[in-house]
């Protein structure tokens, strides 16, 4: 300890139980000034009283809460009110991601590896159709989640419509990189002027309804592509996947997935 009531770095770190390189962060991010800092040796000195702040940023770091988000905190009126919402939206919503996470593990423990249920893969017509579409881009990995945003996206703008939505689906490229750029869809009647339009693919295809969850998709992309070289055909470079309960049994998640064929030659 230097003059009464401060605190030099190493002593407030070990009254904070923080590291000495934890508190350097904190000053350098903007979190935690040191109360002075000695213009000839750089020595920082901290006070008592900037205890309890130094042990709510760590409080806060510990539940993955942003700097951005601990400085509104920190400022409080509104804007602390606000973040704190936020944040106890964010750790909800990561609460329901680890409760599916366990509910697929689960799944996959009863199921023991094995497929979903298929249907038959077919070849079917595709009639030229313009629908109300949306266009996005996502990671891979965040697919069916970017996918999901960009039903709800368009959603609401259909809401400023007299459309009737008969279903929803997307547009996607066949061969995923790690990014991905496609659009979401509505099928619905003729889309009014102003409303962004995509055409979808017209020709044939071949169809399959998958009856599982997202994350299953590939079994139902094996079959059908496997019915694609069994016809001897190719497929073309977009796939249509579309949402819903198509088996018929209620509240079943479902995606039906047509592979649209390249023109024989």
């Amino acid at each position: 300890m230097t003059a009464p009531g401060w605190l030099l770095i190493a002593e407030f770190a070990r009254r904070c139980r923080l590291p000495v390189s934890t508190l350097r962060y904190y000053d350098r991010v903007g979190l935690l000034r040191p109360a002075e800092v000695d213009v000839h040796n750089g020595y920082r000195r901290y006070t008592v009283d900037q205890l309890p702040t130094a042990v709510t940023i760590a409080r806060l770091r510990s539940i993955g809460t942003s700097p951005d988000a601990i400085a509104r905190i920190l400022d409080g009126g509104p804007g602390a009110v606000a973040a704190m919402a936020a944040e106890r939206a964010r750790i909800t919503e990561e609460i329901a991601r680890r409760a599916d996470a366990l509910s697929r593990l689960d799944e996959l423990e009863l199921a023991g590896g094995r497929p979903p249920a298929l249907g038959r893969p077919s070849r079917v017509g595709l009639a030229a159709a313009c629908v109300p579409a949306l266009a996005f881009g996502a990671d891979a990995t965040e697919l069916a989640a970017a996918i999901t945003r960009g039903v709800a996206g368009l959603r609401a703008r259909l809401r400023r419509t007299d459309l009737r939505v008969l279903g929803w689906g997307a547009l996607l490229p066949l061969d995923l990189g790690d990014h991905v750029a496609g659009h979401v869809f509505a099928r619905t009647g003729p889309p009014p002027s102003g409303v962004e339009t995509l055409e979808l693919p017209a020709g044939h295809g071949v169809r399959v309804d998958h009856d599982g969850e997202h994350d299953q998709l590939a079994h139902a992309y094996h079959a059908v592509l496997t019915e694609i070289d069994r016809l001897g055909a190719r497929p073309a470079s977009r796939v249509i996947e579309e949402y819903g309960p198509l088996t018929g049994r209620p509240g079943a998640p479902a995606v039906r997935i047509t592979v649209p064929l390249q023109p024989w030659s």
